[in-house]
C-alpha cells in the first residue's frame, strides 16, 4: 500500500488538568540518552464500535497527565554560555505543554479487512502519527495519540512515544493506565524497582551494546544508508513445540525465548556471514509500573568464529549474557553530550516483551483484537521483538534492511519445516 488511506486528519492538544510540572527540569539519565534517537510506535485495533468520544478520552487524559507530568514536557538544551566546559546534556522541562491528539478516518477498510492484509508495516506507517523530536525541540511534543475510525465502526489507537520517556513496557503501562481511568478505575499504585547493581566490566573499556555516532544536533533522527523494512513472523504453538523438542536438551533447560532468539540469530549468520553478527544485544527489564528507561537491563552475548548450531546458540544466550548497564552509564557521562548513541540495531538486538501488558489495555470492558508494537530509528544490524505468547501463536517482529528481509523469510521457513 503506497498511498495513505487515512483522511480527515485533525490535531489538538491535551494538557494536565492543573499546573503540576511547575516548569521544573527532569534530568535525562544515561540510559535515557542511550535511547535518545529511538521511538516506540504502537497500534491497538478494536473491531467493536467505539463507545466513547474523543472528548471523553481528552477528559481522561487531563487526569492521567497529572501523574505523568513529564510526558507533557518539552526537551531543552542547557545554556552554558557562562561555562563552556559544562555538560551539554538535554533534559525535559516539565512545563505542562501537553501531548497531541490526532483524529482521522479510514473509509475504505473495515478493521477486519485491514488486519487481513499481509503487510503489517502499514499499521505504523498510516495509523501512528509520524513524529520525531526537532529541529524545534522546544515545540516538539513527546507523545502523539492517534484515534482512527474505520468504516465498520471499529477503530484503532496509535501511539508515538519518544523513547527518552521509557521503553515498550513504559509505553504499554501508560496505555493500560489510560484504559483503567476511562473505565472508571483509579490510578494504580506505582511499583518502583530495586536499584540495579551496575557492573563495571566491558569490552576494551567500552560498551559494545551501543554505537557512538556523530551528534545529530537538534533533529533527533537516525539516518541509515539503506532502507529499513518490517516483517512479522507468526509462529504457531505447534511450530514452537516442535522447535523446543528439536533444540532443547535435558541437561540444560532452555526457554522459548532462548530458542527463538537463536533461530533468528542463526538465520542472520547464514545471510550475513559468520563474522558479521558475532555479537548480539539483549534488552530485558525489571517488572515495575513506572515510566523510565532505568528499568532496562542491557546485555550482550558474544560467539566465537567457529560454526555453531541453533542449540549451541540457545545455550550461549541462556548462560552467556554479559550485562552492560554500568559501562553504558560511564561512557555517556564521560562523553558529556558531545556525541550521540544508538542501542537498537547497533548490534542485532533482541527485545523480550513477555512482561509487557499490551493486551491489558481495556476501555469499558473492550480489549484490543490485535496489538502491534515496533521500534523506530533502528540501526542497520536490526531489531527483533518477541511478543508475549497468545492463545494460538507467538509473534516475532523484525526491523531489518529491506534487502535482507526476503532472505530472512526463506531462512526461517526452512528452519521450521
Amino acid at each position: 500500500m503506497e498511498t495513505s488511506p487515512v483522511t480527515g486528519v485533525r490535531l489538538s492538544s491535551v494538557v494536565p488538568a492543573s499546573v503540576v510540572g511547575e516548569n521544573k527540569p527532569r534530568k535525562l539519565t544515561p540510559m535515557d540518552l542511550a535511547m535518545k534517537l529511538h521511538y516506540v510506535r504502537a497500534v491497538y485495533f478494536f473491531k467493536g464500535r467505539r463507545d466513547f468520544t474523543v472528548s471523553d478520552l481528552k477528559t481522561t487524559m487531563f487526569t492521567l497527565l497529572q501523574s505523568y507530568h513529564h510526558v507533557s514536557g518539552r526537551i531543552r538544551m542547557p545554556e552554558n554560555d557562562d561555562d563552556p566546559s559544562a555538560l551539554a546534556l538535554p533534559y525535559i522541562r516539565c512545563n505542562d505543554s501537553g501531548i497531541r491528539i490526532v483524529e482521522a478516518n479510514v473509509e475504505d477498510f473495515t478493521v477486519e479487512k485491514w488486519l487481513d492484509l499481509d503487510d503489517r508495516s502499514i499499521d505504523h506507517r498510516f495509523l501512528v502519527y509520524d513524529h520525531v523530536l526537532g529541529p524545534d525541540l522546544i515545540f516538539s511534543p513527546l507523545v502523539f495519540l492517534q484515534i482512527t475510525q474505520f468504516k465498520c465502526g471499529g477503530f484503532s489507537i496509535g501511539l508515538s512515544w519518544t523513547h527518552v520517556l521509557g521503553d515498550v513496557f513504559s509505553a504499554s503501562t501508560f496505555m493500560k493506565t489510560l484504559g483503567q481511568l476511562m473505565s472508571g478505575h483509579g490510578l494504580p499504585e506505582l511499583v518502583y524497582p530495586e536499584p540495579l547493581e551496575l557492573t563495571s566490566h566491558a569490552h576494551n573499556g567500552e560498551a559494545i551494546s551501543m554505537k557512538k555516532i556523530e551528534s545529530v544536533g537538534k533533529y533527533w533522527l537516525l539516518t541509515n544508508k539503506c532502507k529499513m523494512g518490517r516483517y512479522i513472523f507468526n509462529f504457531s504453538l505447534s511450530q514452537i513445540d516442535r522447535l523446543m523438542a528439536k533444540y532443547t536438551a535435558q541437561d540444560q533447560p532452555l526457554s522459548e525465548i532462548d530458542i527463538l532468539y537463536a533461530l533468528i540469530w542463526k538465520a542472520l549468520l547464514n545471510i550475513r556471514g559468520d563474522t558479521a553478527t558475532n555479537v548480539i544485544t539483549i534488552c530485558d527489564r525489571k517488572k515495575t509500573t513506572t515510566c523510565w528507561n532505568d528499568d532496562l537491563v542491557i546485555s550482550v552475548v558474544e560467539r566465537k568464529d567457529e560454526p555453531i548450531g541453533i542449540s549451541e546458540l540457545a545455550k550461549l544466550i541462556a548462560g552467556g549474557k554479559r550485562e552492560e548497564n554500568g559501562v553504558i552509564k560511564r561512557m555517556i557521562e564521560e562523553d558529556g553530550g558531545s556525541s550521540d548513541f544508538i542501542t537498537y540495531g547497533a548490534n542485532l538486538t533482541f527485545v523480550n516483551l513477555d512482561m509487557a501488558d499490551m493486551y491489558e489495555f481495556e476501555i469499558k470492558g473492550g480489549k484490543p483484537d490485535f496489538v502491534n508494537y515496533t521500534i523506530q530509528g533502528v540501526g542497520e544490524k536490526g531489531v527483533v521483538l518477541v511478543f508475549p505468547k497468545e492463545k494460538h501463536a507467538r509473534i516475532v517482529s523484525v526491523v531489518m534492511p529491506e534487502e535482507e528481509l526476503a532472505k530472512l523469510k526463506d531462512e526461517v521457513a526452512n528452519m521450521i519445516m
